[in-house]
């Protein structure tokens, strides 16, 4: 790869979500871990990562320096509290005008505006063309309104009824969009009728020191957990990510099965020792899984490792994942993930190689194949494969990826100011 030398600041734009906002509260979950750790990433090639959020808290300063060096700065558009992303885009306008404001005032030149879900990339793309900039402009969805409506079966009431065209106008006018997974490209052309100017393929990373094989005796112990078998399942606690799916097929068990089982739900607004939302907590309650099912809160990123190695498989009955950074950290602490065969995750997960995956939306199949691998699979074998099969994914390579990509953008952008000369 080329030295990163012409590379100085680089302007991550994540305005709907702050990155230092804790994991699995709503409308944080991977983008925000794949945002601050490519900044971090950055720092290390000499390059200054800002990453730009709105100012949703007033308990936190302006600016907050991340222990690499990274910034998070924090831009006042609205209220300093959560809004609902349905209202988020009567922000923009106020956020590109305190984007524009803050940079003015620092007097800062960014090389690169990168930016991170819709709402984002809106705001960067009206700072350019108020600005009559032509710094090159890389845009990253992460989540997509028409797949995630192809997948819920209906649009999502919660997004604002602007996200279709400002997501399709951006496919249009990046200089280049990256995705996780090839797949993406192709949801793009299918279901928006418009192919981006270039496709950058940049996977999330995952950290194997962090996220590392442990003894799950030891595990077990730490946390209190006492099964003979353990399922887990990690992230925000929202209907896309299947949670009624996993519930459903528990309780569709033999009775054999359940004699020594548990299944913890890590992730959520409150801490450990939280019973879950309301609305789960009765779908528990309506299947007579009280004494299967431990909600156990959010957890650090620090102690969320140990939970991997408690368990005997990690369950993703996600509707659909754009890549599925939850079932990459399971293989790499050897968890094997039980999975719905969609988007990212058949990228990542071999069945019944490194993982298993499921027909997509196929409950009754969830649940045979769930069973199967607590009873009968040679989980540690898959384990042992699994964490093989994520070495190659580094947030250190999708770093260098990330700025390969913008330093042949940089060029590009360079030979188009160069004047030309006639006949040629």
């Amino acid at each position: 790869m080329r030295s990163a030398k012409s590379m100085r600041r680089v302007a991550l734009l994540s305005l709907h979500s702050s990155p230092i906002a804790p994991l699995g509260r709503a409308d944080v979950g991977g983008m925000n871990l794949y945002v601050r750790r490519l900044a971090d990433e950055f720092q290390d090639f000499g390059i200054q990562a800002d990453i730009f959020t709105r100012h949703a808290d007033s308990k936190d300063p302006e600016v907050v320096v991340l222990e690499s060096g990274a910034r998070v700065i924090h831009l006042q558009a609205g209220p300093k509290r959560h809004l609902p992303k349905s209202v988020l885009p009567l922000q923009m306008p106020a956020l590109a005008a305190a984007f524009g404001a803050f940079i003015e005032r620092e007097r800062r030149e960014y090389d690169i505006l990168h930016s991170h879900y819709w709402i984002s990339g809106q705001v960067a793309m009206r700072y350019r063309v108020q600005q009559d900039s032509d710094r090159p402009f890389v845009h990253m969805f992460h989540t997509l309104a028409k797949v995630k409506e192809q997948y819920q079966g209906t649009p999502d009431k919660q997004e604002s009824a602007l996200r279709f065209d400002g997501e399709r106008c951006l496919i249009g006018r990046a200089d280049a969009i990256a995705g996780a997974t090839e797949g993406e490209a192709r949801a793009q052309a299918r279901l928006y009728g418009r192919s981006p100017q270039r496709f950058a393929v940049i996977p999330p990373g995952v950290d194997v020191e962090q996220f590392s094989p442990r003894s799950k005796t030891s595990a077990r112990a730490r946390l209190g957990v006492h099964a003979e078998h353990v399922i887990l399942f990690v992230g925000r606690l929202d209907r896309l990510k299947g949670l009624d799916t996993l519930l459903t097929a528990v309780s569709l068990f033999p009775p054999e099965v359940c004699s020594g089982l548990k299944v913890l739900f890590v992730g959520g607004r409150e801490k450990r020792g939280a019973h879950g939302a309301p609305r789960l907590q009765h779908v528990v309650e309506r299947l007579g899984l009280q004494h299967l099912v431990e909600f156990r809160g959010k957890v650090s990123q620090e102690e969320l490792p140990w939970y991997y190695a408690a368990a005997d498989v990690c369950a993703v009955p996600s509707a659909h994942e754009t890549f599925g950074m939850v079932a990459t950290e399971a293989m790499a602490c050897q968890t094997p993930p039980v999975a719905f065969a969609v988007g990212g995750l058949t990228t990542t997960i071999s069945d019944g190689q490194t993982g298993f995956l499921v027909p997509a939306a196929d409950t009754a199949a969830f649940a045979r194949t769930l069973e199967h691998a607590l009873c009968r699979a040679p989980l540690e074998l898959i384990g042992r494969r699994a964490r093989l099969s994520v070495q190659r994914y580094s947030w250190r390579r999708t770093a260098e990826r990330t700025i390969q990509l913008y330093e042949e953008l940089e060029q590009n952008a360079e030979r188009s100011r160069w004047p030309r000369v006639a006949g040629q």
